[in-house]
């Protein structure tokens, strides 16, 4: 049997598993490292002229795109704003490397003494480094207050603003900046003359990159990426994890930016502007935005068939002999093919594969797989239903209106730890906005929702699901795109950060509890049903909750996957201890798995009791059998 991470692991920091999270993605990075390195290194000495440049640029273009990918792959917020931290950074970098005695040439008039300012190249760039990450903090805020989230136009208007702002500055700050004409420099042309600071940099993106996706908060900001609703209701915030891959992602782009302004010895508006935006975020499109592999693979991808367009199109090549500059072929191989090919990459990937070639695969991911796929699955204990930990959730006198009609009138319940509690009722009676209000997703216009005397009404949901109620929801909403043991651990992940006072299975255990064993490797979206259905249950039951609140857990099964699910509900509640609410529709499983039973109808509670009071209730019988109410 395989020996699966102890609890020393589990709380060992950013990394649940050192071997898995920190030295195959070490190697893998470094490997590819090489490659693309190596593959560059062979390119340029095969074509002279400008091949050794184009090789640089590369290298350059790879370090900021996989800085943009930090942001965009882990949060899923598209951003056109990162060449605008960019044009920041390039800025800076360049008045505080520009000598005292060529800033007097070219911007005297600078002002808080920058003129007469000289740190170095290299105090420059740290320089630029922080200024960038400040004005990145600001920009943070910003879109932590529009809501973003992937797929939120707010965020992306936000960033594309910047983008602009950033540059209408450096073309009317002329004091600053040297304006849109003069621009600034310094011995144009071959200024950096050594790769060397670009080689550690780009090692240092790649290495940056991998280890803050596998980390707690790269996974964290996943979780977000995938489902930002699922993710809340599972205890994580996820306006914190964007902050902290901006702030990331931002000093990555920075040091690139330097780099490029060093390497060309100039800045000028333009460099830092719409045109470069669109070319790194296709480099990042082609590779696959969710890949650190990918987004590599992208700039290799562009940059080549960049390159080779440009050597179609140019006056006077030829294949084989024959002219490409010429009739019949002249229409398609003319000056700027390479603009022609940059446009339709870009839109044909769009359409066709957005999530590009590599989509989120990742080299050590896959090496990782090969060396580990003969695990074998880890015992489960053998727990009961019914253990008291002297958890009490009460739930009195809530009410919620939606415009002028009343959902809830006076509802509530009470469930302790070790109960299972069910709540029944036709459809429209409430059910799934009681649950809603409790969790944190519905505000009430009166009541109270108490957790061992914590009153944890109008709480966010993260909050609520820190305290201790997590939920699954009556539509699934799983973590997609990411495997099913990587939805279990990223809620675990998320449970030992916040409260240490609760213990729960490893990750593994838990899977295997689910009876997902098997699928530990597939990815959520693929699942069938049923083994959705039983891996949100098992993502709910990581999280060390004291309440489980289950909605419609056994909606669209059959008879015989209703009843089964009744030994998941229990397995699953005896191995973290934890309270059951459920609701559902199927009497059968209700009365096979519940202690007591709430009924709703019209918003309000109309009986209580155990199963056998519930279903012997004329007011149950009419409101939810359909049978007529006795005199």
């Amino acid at each position: 049997m395989a020996k699966p991470a102890g609890p020393s692991a589990a709380n060992a920091g950013m990394f649940p598993d050192l071997r898995r999270d920190v030295a195959f993605p070490v190697a893998g990075m470094g490997l590819l490292f090489g490659a693309f390195i190596a593959f560059g290194l062979l390119y340029q000495s095969l074509f002279s002229g400008a091949a050794e440049r184009l090789v640089t640029v590369a290298m350059i273009d790879a370090i900021i795109v996989l800085g943009i990918q930090i942001y965009v792959g882990n949060t899923g917020v598209l951003s056109f704003g990162h060449i605008g931290f960019g044009a920041i950074a390039g800025y800076t970098f360049a008045i505080f490397a520009i000598a005292p005695a060529e800033k007097a040439k070219r911007i005297p008039d600078a002002p808080l003494g920058l003129a007469d300012l000289d740190v170095g190249s290299w105090g420059a760039a740290g320089v630029a480094v922080a200024v960038t990450v400040v004005a990145a903090i600001f920009v943070g805020i910003g879109l932590a207050r529009s809501g973003a989230e992937s797929g939120a136009v707010a965020a992306t208007v936000i960033t594309l603003a910047l983008l602009f702002v950033t540059h209408e500055v450096a073309r009317n700050w002329p004091e600053m900046t040297g304006g849109a004409r003069a621009g600034l420099s310094f011995r144009i042309g071959g200024a950096l003359d050594t790769r060397t600071p670009i080689y550690v940099a780009l090692a240092g993106a790649l290495v940056l990159a991998r280890l803050f996706a596998q980390s707690r908060r790269g996974r964290l900001a996943k979780a977000g990426r995938e489902d930002d609703l699922a993710a809340r209701a599972m205890g994580v915030n996820p306006m914190v994890q964007q902050m902290i891959a901006l702030l990331i992602s931002v000093a990555v782009v920075s040091v690139g930016a330097s780099l490029r302004v060093y390497e060309t010895g100039s800045i000028l508006p333009e460099n830092f502007f719409f045109n470069y935006t669109l070319l790194t975020l296709a480099m990042l499109i082609v590779g696959g935005r969710n890949s650190v592999t990918g987004a590599l693979f992208g700039v290799a991808v562009m940059t080549v068939g960049r390159e080779l367009a440009r050597r179609l199109g140019q006056d006077g090549f030829e294949v084989f002999g024959l002219g490409l500059d010429g009739a019949p072929l002249d229409w398609i191989f003319r000056e700027n093919l390479q603009t022609v090919f940059f446009g339709t990459a870009m839109l044909g990937f769009m359409i066709w594969r957005p999530r590009g070639l590599l989509s989120d695969w990742e080299f050590d991911e896959w090496l990782y797989r090969q060396l580990t796929r003969s695990q074998s699955a880890p015992g489960v204990p053998r727990t009961a239903v019914g253990a008291d930990h002297g958890d009490r959730l009460e739930v009195a006198g809530v009410s919620v209106v939606f415009g002028g009609f009343q959902a809830l009138s006076n509802a509530g319940f009470d469930v302790r730890s070790g109960e299972v509690v069910g709540i029944i009722g036709p459809n429209g009676a409430g059910k799934t906005t009681l649950l809603n209000v409790i969790t944190g997703l519905v505000p009430a216009a009166s009541g109270q929702v108490r957790l061992n005397g914590v009153d944890l009404i109008g709480a966010p949901s993260h909050e609520v699901a820190r305290a201790g109620l997590v939920r699954t929801f009556q539509n699934l909403r799983l973590f997609g795109s990411l495997t099913v043991r990587e939805n279990v651990e990223v809620t675990r992940l998320m449970a030992i950060a916040t409260h240490d006072d609760r213990s729960s299975p490893e990750t593994d255990v838990l899977v295997a509890a689910a009876g997902l064993w098997e699928h530990r490797d597939r990815r959520a979206g693929e699942l069938d049903y049923g083994n959705s259905r039983r891996l949100e249950l098992a993502r709910a039951a990581a999280a060390r909750p004291r309440f489980l609140l289950l909605d419609e857990p056994t909606s669209g099964m059959s008879d015989a996957e209703s009843q089964a699910m009744v030994e998941h509900v229990q397995t699953m509640a005896a191995l973290v201890s934890a309270g059951v609410v459920v609701i559902d529709h199927d009497l059968d499983f209700m009365i096979g798995i519940c202690h007591r039973i709430y009924c709703l109808d019209r918003g309000a509670v109309i009986a209580a009791g155990t199963p056998e009071e519930i279903q012997a209730d004329p007011s149950v019988q009419a409101a939810y059998l359909g049978l007529p109410k006795s005199d």
